[in-house]
Parts: C-alpha cells; structure tokens; sequence
C-alpha cells in the first residue's frame, strides 16, 4: 500500500520545481507526505461466517454406543488486530451445531489466527460447549484454509478443513471427535443472491 501513496511523490516536486516562488515549500510538503504515507494502516475487525460438513465420532459412557455420524454446524467469527495477510488475529466466535440431527449444540470462545502462509492460515479456537443447553463442556478445533486479508471491507471469506473435539459433562457425558470442510457462507448464499437479482 505504502508503494502507491509514495508514488505521487515525483510528481508533487516536478510540479512544484516549475514555480520558483514555491521552491522552498518542496521540502516541507515532502516531509508531510512522507509522513501520512507512514502512519500504520488501521486494524479493521475482519468477520465470517460459514457452515461446516463433518464426520464425527461419538464417544459416550458405553464403548458398544460409540458411532460414526454426520456433524453439522453454522459459524461466525470476528478477528480484530489484522492489517494484512502476514498479521495475527484474535476475536470471539459464536456456533450452533448438530450431532446426527440428534441433539443442539452452542459454543462461544475466543479464535487466534496465526499466518503460517500469507493465504492459508492456521485458526486455533477454543472455548465453552453445551449441549441441550443443560449439559455443559468444553471444546477445541483447529481450522486450515484458505482466509485472506480483505483490503477493501470487513468481512473475510474463508475455506477449508476443521479438526474440532468436544466434551461434555453432566449425567451423559459426551465426547465427539469430528473432521469435516468448513464453506463459507457467501458462497452458500451466492445463488439466491444471483437469483434475487435476476429477477430484479
């Protein structure tokens, strides 16, 4: 960014050169220029939303109960703290989930984003799970995928693969292990988007 906000540079002393009068307001506009284009650009909340498509393990008090099943979830996130794609991001999230259609699940905790690569990063998310809401637990996931810096707005598209385990206590304690493909939910919602203004 800071490449074309130096550009103008030449091109304010070629102008100014050819009025002698205003020679000596050269070097004063170039050092005020040069120190607008220096200020660091401001750390914009970056968020998401998305749902995710797992096959899940679940493990309860009987071994003979344990089952493979469909997991399902609807995500959003907000990341504060990022100004380009090699920055680090912190921020809550919010989820509700399913367990083979058999059961709702809320979570809310705190997402850290670490940029291993500029277009793929690493989000470690971490925080509190219930499920029925009268059954309380904890949950972990780590996502990789692709989750650019979005230079021109607020929300951050993203996509790829998330690894989450869950536990949850109380008189049936669960815990359930799923990987799946998380999609981000602009994509999901692009057709009826496309069909309103079609017929708009």
């Amino acid at each position: 960014m800071r490449r074309y906000q130096h550009a103008h540079l030449p091109l304010i002393r070629q102008h100014l050169t050819r009025a002698p009068a205003l020679r000596p307001s050269i070097a004063a506009v170039t050092v005020m220029s040069w120190l607008l284009s220096s200020r660091p650009c401001h750390a914009d909340p970056q968020w998401n939303t998305g749902l995710s498509f797992a096959a899940c393990q679940i493990h309860r008090d009987s071994p003979a109960r344990d089952a493979l099943r469909f997991c399902g979830a609807a995500r959003a996130d907000v990341l504060f703290g990022r100004e380009r794609n090699r920055g680090f991001g912190l921020g809550p999230y919010l989820e509700i989930g399913t367990a083979a259609f058999r059961d709702v699940r809320l979570s809310t905790g705190v997402s850290a984003l670490l940029p291993l690569q500029d277009d793929f990063p690493l989000v470690l998310s971490a925080g509190y799970s219930s499920r029925q809401v009268t059954e309380p637990g904890l949950e972990a996931s780590i996502f990789w995928g692709l989750r650019s810096f979005n230079y021109h707005g607020a929300y951050n598209m993203a996509g790829g693969l998330v690894l989450q385990a869950q536990q949850t206590f109380g008189p049936r304690p669960t815990r359930t292990i799923s990987l799946g493909l998380r999609i981000d939910g602009l994509l999901l919602a692009l057709p009826f988007l496309l069909l309103r203004g079609a017929l708009d």
